[in-house]
């Protein structure tokens, strides 16, 4: 998951520059996952679930894919696909 939100860091730094990109990566990433882990475990289906973010000025658009499974302990949640402004963002089954 850390190389998950350090890739979405990364594109949102691109758009915004490194100073500001940081300050307003370190709340709106951590609130995205947050908000889909919320959506997943919400969800009454194990299928794939697909969510679409934005920030306020539509410069970033994210979409998030992902699916909760049974784990050992109880549910997990993994993301398995990341849309960051049309482009995919490798996340290779980013558990949580």
């Amino acid at each position: 998951m850390d190389e998950l939100r350090t890739q979405i860091l990364h594109e949102i730094m691109r758009i915004y520059g490194p100073n500001q990109g940081q300050s307003i990566g370190a709340v709106i990433v951590p609130a995205f996952i947050c908000d889909f882990k919320k959506v997943l475990d919400d969800s009454e289906s194990m299928d794939e679930i697909s969510e679409e973010y934005m920030t306020e000025d539509k410069r970033i658009h994210l979409v998030l894919t992902g699916r909760k499974f049974l784990g050992r302990k109880g549910m997990k949640y993994a993301i398995t696909d990341c849309e960051f402004n049309g482009t995919n963002i490798k996340c290779e089954h980013a558990e949580y």
